[in-house]
């Protein structure tokens, strides 16, 4: 082992870091590093290019490391980067979704929002990275308009929504300049801009409806270049082995569902004993969010007093109102989360209201605690903030999908296993979520093999998992846009706790449910497959001390 070439490999690893975070200033926002605050990240077509020469150059430079005099660590970290490299590259150079959808409100909202809500720094000192971002919307509307060669009309649909929800977000935060006493003057430069970005949205919206007239209705992309992803990903299933598996668990998770309901009312159909426990909802969706945060502080207690998992310090989770801008894509509910280098590890748990005050029926009780379980302890919330007390560069940028939703599927059943929410009527509402998640592998593989068009995949969820047309029009608007993630929910479960098998048949009655938890947690948002050589590695460790 080299300590010369390992310290090397550091240096390699802080200059990516660098680099990285100057040309996408709201990632190092998300990070909690706000030298860039003011800035709004480059999306025109040059930048994407550029990128892929970096990818390319750094792949190239990260393959020259020779593993063997490289620590573990290291060797780890190695390997896990040039597996980011590649999907990556293949994600900008062959699906090329930057030049077919449009993202430029999604890069404003994105870069607004997180200054507006997280409490890092004074507001005032927050207000002038703010203003920054607004001034450049000009830019990034313009840096859009050179890239987009082959739009997708669903695509530019979406983003015709966003970017008339997008001016909400501007008057909420002078709305809020006002409410904090900001000075006169510098509430009129803010809405001086903000009317000046309204001017360029208008002109945004104009720009879209032209190009939606060009615009193709294909969105699938198709079964080679998606066998290739699920490759690139390292998920090691193919897109029928996945489909297959999806068929197998919606036909076992329906025929569990049945046997709750019969727990809860043996003379009483399926639907019925379903609509019974969801009516137990809210009388407003102010009581509704009570729920959720009584719901995330139920679900902590319970994992500390179990001793289920390791609750990072200076942690917090904030509910709030998902923003108008973002709820024609979140219909149910979502989690932002924390800033690693910010003071507060803050996790943001987005509900979206009901577009009528009186349909309360998708915040039912079991409904709320399941899903805070997800989006919070153990879920997202608890997962997230613990893979960034990781320092290694790739760790921090890793998000394999598997692991990041199919932990978070997991602890609903593994929580529910260990005694809470323990009940009939809490397992039926689990399961049918999982009904929900495995008609969403189908539709997923389907969708992006072009077996299945958006119509169909809206039929299929409202036929199979019940939802109503118009949360699972939503639904599919996601899926169009990110081939292969879907799947990851109910995947990822299954492959932690395929996982967790392994793991007791390597560790006989030394398995502890802790350390089995923890590794995952702390381990950073890696693919499965670098998991399991984390667990080898740990588990060597713990034999050979005796543990």
């Amino acid at each position: 082992m080299s300590e010369e070439l390992n310290s090397r490999f550091k240096e390699f690893e802080e200059e990516i870091f660098d680099i990285y975070l100057k040309r996408n200033p709201t990632m190092a926002t998300h990070l909690g590093v706000h030298e860039y605050d003011h800035q709004l990240n480059d999306i025109s077509k040059e930048k994407h290019l550029k990128d892929i020469e970096l990818l390319e150059e750094w792949n190239e430079r990260l393959k020259s490391f020779n593993p063997e005099e490289l620590n573990e660590e290291n060797r780890i970290a190695r390997k896990l980067g040039i597996h980011l490299f590649e999907l990556i590259q293949y994600r900008e150079k062959e699906l090329k979704h930057w030049s077919k959808t449009p993202t430029a409100t999604n890069v404003i909202g994105g870069g607004i929002f997180p200054l507006l809500q997280r409490d890092f720094a004074p507001f005032e000192e927050r207000l002038e990275s703010i203003i920054g971002r607004i001034r450049d919307i000009p830019t990034v509307i313009e840096q859009e308009k050179t890239r987009l060669e082959e739009p997708v009309k669903l695509w530019i649909d979406m983003a015709l929504e966003s970017a008339e929800q997008l001016p909400m977000l501007l008057k909420l935060v002078l709305m809020i300049a006002k409410g904090k006493g900001i000075d006169e003057e510098k509430l009129q430069e803010l809405d001086r801009l903000i009317n000046e970005a309204d001017e360029h949205l208008e002109r945004y919206i104009e720009y879209l409806e032209e190009k939606e007239t060009e615009a193709v209705e294909d969105f699938a992309i198709g079964p080679e270049k998606f066998g290739k992803l699920l490759e690139k990903r390292e998920i090691g299933y193919d897109s029928d082995e996945i489909l297959d598996m999806g068929e197998e668990l919606l036909e076992k998770a329906k025929k569990e569902m049945k046997s709750y309901a019969e727990q809860i009312d043996p003379d009483m159909g399926l639907n019925e004993v379903i609509d019974g426990v969801m009516s137990e909802t809210p009388d407003s969706f102010q009581e509704a969010l009570r729920w959720y945060i009584d719901g995330l502080q139920d679900a902590k207690d319970f994992v500390t007093k179990k001793s289920l998992a390791t609750i990072p310090e200076d942690e917090d989770i904030d509910v709030i109102e998902t923003p108008e801008y973002m709820r024609p894509i979140i219909p149910y509910a979502a989690y932002m989360g924390p800033a690693k280098f910010d003071p507060v590890k803050q996790g943001i748990y987005l509900v979206t209201p009901p577009e009528n005050d009186d349909d309360l029926k998708n915040y039912s009780y079991w409904d709320v605690r399941n899903t805070t379980v997800h989006e919070g302890y153990p879920g997202h919330h608890l997962q997230l903030t613990s893979a960034m007390t990781n320092d290694d560069v790739f760790r921090l940028f890793s998000h394999a999908v598997e692991t990041v939703e199919g932990w978070a599927h997991y602890c609903e059943e593994m929580m529910k296993d260990h005694g809470f929410d323990d009940t009939p009527e809490a397992r039926l509402i689990q399961t049918k979520d999982v009904v929900w998640r495995a008609s969403r592998i189908i539709v997923d593989v389907k969708l992006s093999r072009g077996e299945m068009g958006f119509d169909e995949a809206v039929e299929f969820l409202v036929n199979n998992a019940k939802l109503k047309e118009k949360d699972a029009a939503a639904e599919v608007k996601r899926y169009t846009q990110n081939p292969a993630y879907q799947l990851s929910y109910l995947l990822g479960r299954e492959m932690i706790k395929d996982l967790k098998k392994d793991v007791k048949e390597k560790m006989g009655e030394d398995f502890d449910e802790k350390f089995f938890h923890d590794t995952i947690l702390y381990a950073g948002s890696v693919p499965m497959k670098y998991l399991k050589e984390i667990f080898d590695k740990k588990i060597e460790e713990r034999v050979g001390k005796g543990l």
